[in-house]
């Protein structure tokens, strides 16, 4: 289980690197992270579920989650995530944001509780990732790496065998590879649990089933180092979907 989750899917959002040796990334998610105003936390969490209301009501074409750390030293955050359009659906969006009027209600109502911004955009890889439908994600498990240099190509194949693998066998778990388009994280795994219950170690873990398939331990420890080897330094942290603010439509 160690081998699987501080490695793979047991290191678990939201969105993720593409691979493919002749696509550029399509999909996107849109990520926001802000930090309300000390003393106003419940003024900002008041603001933010009526904005969400008021999107809902005008019919935003996106299905915004907002998720909030359960582990670290940043508990006072929020997560805000749409996901997954493609890069000239951004244009259409911001056009809608202004007509609607959903901007200006934003900076008239829940703007003045926000100590802090962040804004960046995901790349989502899937290709090398499997979401399925019926996915529960009440928590999910995000583990942001930063990748040692010259060491791309060697963990662009690890992750594409190791994915293969998962996907062709029917790994029955949900996971998610991205890659954020600015900052200084380098790609990003994401993996959903329904509990915390579904966070305790697996009866198989990741490594043993792909030892399985592969028929050899040897051929899969070789896979495993190759990524862990490429891995300059690695963070985790486990956040919660607030349903009282997240779209109450379908999740990705």
């Amino acid at each position: 289980m160690k081998k699987f989750r501080t490695l793979l899917f047991c290191c678990l959002i939201f969105p993720v690197l593409t691979f493919a040796e002749d696509k550029e990334p399509t999909l996107i998610a849109d990520i926001w992270t802000m930090t309300p105003k000390a003393g106003h936390e419940s003024d900002f969490h008041a603001a933010l579920k009526a904005h969400i209301k008021f999107r809902q009501d005008h019919d935003d074409p996106r299905n915004w989650q907002v998720l909030s750390p359960v582990v670290g030293d940043h508990m006072n955050t929020y997560l805000i995530r749409a996901c997954c359009f493609e890069w000239s659906a951004q244009d259409s969006y911001e056009e809608w944001s202004e007509k609607s009027g959903v901007q200006k209600h934003w900076n008239e109502t829940a703007n003045k509780y926000v100590a802090s911004y962040n804004r960046n955009f995901n790349v989502v890889d899937t290709e090398n990732s499997h979401w399925g439908s019926d996915t529960v994600a009440n928590f999910v498990g995000v583990t942001r790496y930063k990748v040692k240099n010259n060491s791309w190509e060697k963990l662009k194949k690890a992750i594409k065998s190791l994915s293969a693998i998962g996907k062709d066998n029917n790994w029955p778990h949900s996971w998610s590879w991205g890659y954020p388009v600015s900052g200084p994280i380098d790609f990003v795994l994401a993996v959903p649990f329904k509990n915390y219950a579904d966070m305790a170690p697996l009866e198989e873990n990741f490594f043993q089933f792909v030892s399985k398939h592969l028929k050899s331990e040897k051929k899969a420890q070789k896979i495993f180092d190759r990524f862990t080897n490429s891995i300059e330094s690695s963070e985790y942290t486990i956040y919660k979907n607030l349903e009282d603010l997240s779209m109450q439509s379908k999740r990705r």
